[in-house]
């Protein structure tokens, strides 16, 4: 079965030899004083996230996203050869599929969509007691409404929590919805859904305003919450590098190479 291109889906990926690179890294968050100065020299040096995802109707995985100032790395542990590649200077996203050698590119194209139907879309906050204190930041809870009605939730510590990572999860969500938007005219309006335009288009980045989701769900089945986090570690360069000899092909591709 082929995937389908949506941004929820792109954010599910993982290569096994990043498990093993992730699980030493894992091990300790202390490093020595000599340590730090060679991670600072080092272009590799990031943080590294590790969520629980889980979708309607199906078990829970692992996602690692790992952010340097020129990469995000998304993987996850339903998928142990693919992986997706942010490449933050070029704006520019590559996933990675092992078993088809193919690799989908979604360059940022910024749009001039309009809403095709009504979406109303506003927030609700409140200070949240369920999440521990992280650094002595208290968590609070938003409540996003599209057209009157509960549409996603999130939880975050606040925009000076880790504000590279913020930076590059926006990055990301704004260029896979620049894609999107760039079909929103070829859906059939009977088909169209005024929370996922909301989520995925027009206000895709609206709740990374208030800092990195801690935990976030939607009416539908979808959560996630973050596990763990590490911070000033070296990742090796290899993650960052694309297979050579995979095929490669964009969004208005995959109906041609679905078929092949």
């Amino acid at each position: 079965m082929k995937k389908r291109f949506t941004t929820r889906l792109l954010t599910i990926f993982l290569t096994i030899g990043v498990l093993t690179w992730l699980s030493a890294c894992t091990s300790s968050k202390t490093t020595s004083l000599n340590d730090s100065q060679n991670d600072a020299e080092n272009k590799n040096v990031g943080t590294l996230l590790i969520y629980s995802e889980r979708d309607a109707g199906f078990e829970p995985f692992t996602t690692r996203i790992f952010v340097n100032k020129n990469y995000l790395h998304m993987s996850d542990s339903n998928s142990p050869a693919d992986f997706v590649l942010l490449n933050r200077s070029e704006r520019t996203i590559y996933s990675v599929t092992h078993d088809e050698k193919s690799i989908l590119v979604i360059q940022d194209r910024p749009h001039d969509a309009k809403p095709p139907i009504k979406i109303q879309y506003k927030e609700e906050s409140q200070p949240s007691g369920a999440i521990p204190k992280i650094n002595g930041r208290q968590a609070t809870h938003y409540r996003y409404f599209v057209n009157e009605k509960r549409c996603y939730d999130s939880v975050v510590i606040g925009g000076d929590f880790m504000p590279d990572v913020l930076a590059a999860l926006r990055e990301f969500r704004q260029v896979m919805a620049n894609e999107h938007a760039r079909s929103v005219n070829n859906t059939p309006e009977d088909m169209m859904d005024a929370c996922d335009l909301a989520v995925n288009v027009f206000y895709a980045t609206k709740h990374l305003d208030h800092g990195v989701p801690i935990r976030e769900w939607d009416t539908k089945g979808y959560q996630r919450f973050l596990k763990d986090y590490r911070e000033n570690i070296s990742a090796p360069d290899s993650i960052f590098v694309l297979p050579k000899g995979y095929q490669r092909y964009s969004m208005s591709d995959a109906p041609r190479f679905a078929s092949q």
